[in-house]
């Protein structure tokens, strides 16, 4: 016969016994504190640098200062410098749409595959019609409006005489509201009002670089217009008439950047 147990030693085995059991329990799987840090560690981010290139006169090889070039998935418009460069800066390598242009030349767009550190050179055909006198300044004008308009971080789109005078709509509210993303209502005060960031809110209208009433857009015709702007990223619609146009031309007009809030133009 076995000696006898000491007094309390079985209850000292049993209790041992639970302990090693909920320590084993407390302890994590093998490998997955490993498995959990890996799922913790972000990817880095892909290595950027600063796109550099120039814009040049395919007939001439000289550069061209002034010339707009705009990234079009990223939305980002630069400008060339008196030298005719640009620069993007934090770019990553990838493929990416071009679109390039300058007054007094036809605007290129193309697709280039940009590795790190290239440089890009692009060159633009002379139009093949030279615009004369008073034609060339307000050409001039629309062209820095259009830059002033790429340049304002909101989205946006421009109708100019050609587009305006074949349509259909017998006013420029019924234009925009067919022609754009914007969906326009009118209050109980008979305002215009267009929904913006799932609210309703008061339409922003300029004509010729002033401020005005919303009823403005149903008493001009789209064929009065040398020039229509529509910016749906904020609910704005800038009106130019072509005797503005003219005018503004001959003086020196230069426009000045465009508030993103408020209601001024």
């Amino acid at each position: 016969m076995p000696p006898a147990s000491p007094p309390g030693s079985t209850i000292r085995r049993l209790v041992t016994g639970l302990s090693c059991v909920l320590s084993a329990a407390a302890l994590p799987a093998t490998g997955s504190v490993g498995a959990a840090h890996a799922q913790d560690t972000l990817p880095e981010p892909p290595p950027t640098f600063t796109f550099q290139g120039e814009v040049r006169d395919y007939m001439t090889e000289l550069p061209i200062p002034g010339a707009s070039v705009q990234i079009a998935e990223l939305k980002f418009l630069v400008m060339t410098d008196h030298v005719g460069r640009f620069a993007f800066p934090e770019l990553a390598p990838g493929r990416y749409t071009f679109v390039t242009s300058g007054f007094g030349y036809e605007t290129n767009r193309e697709q280039s595959t940009i590795g790190m550190n290239a440089f890009m050179v692009v060159r633009l055909n002379p139009m093949a019609i030279a615009l004369e006198g008073i034609e060339v300044t307000v050409e001039r004008l629309v062209r820095q409006l259009e830059i002033r308009r790429l340049s304002t971080p909101r989205a946006s789109e421009a109708f100019e005489t050609e587009v305006m005078e074949q349509t259909m709509e017998t006013d420029v509210a019924s234009f925009v509201d067919a022609r754009t993303s914007l969906t326009l209502y009118r209050d109980q005060l008979d305002r215009l009002q267009v929904r913006l960031r799932g609210r309703q809110r008061p339409l922003r209208v300029c004509l010729d670089e002033v401020a005005v009433a919303s009823g403005f857009l149903g008493n001009i015709q789209p064929g009065e217009l040398g020039l229509l702007e529509v910016y749906e990223g904020m609910g704005m619609v800038r009106m130019y008439t072509k005797d503005f146009l003219s005018r503004a031309a001959r003086e020196g007009f230069s426009p000045a950047p465009i508030p993103l809030v408020g209601r001024g133009c």
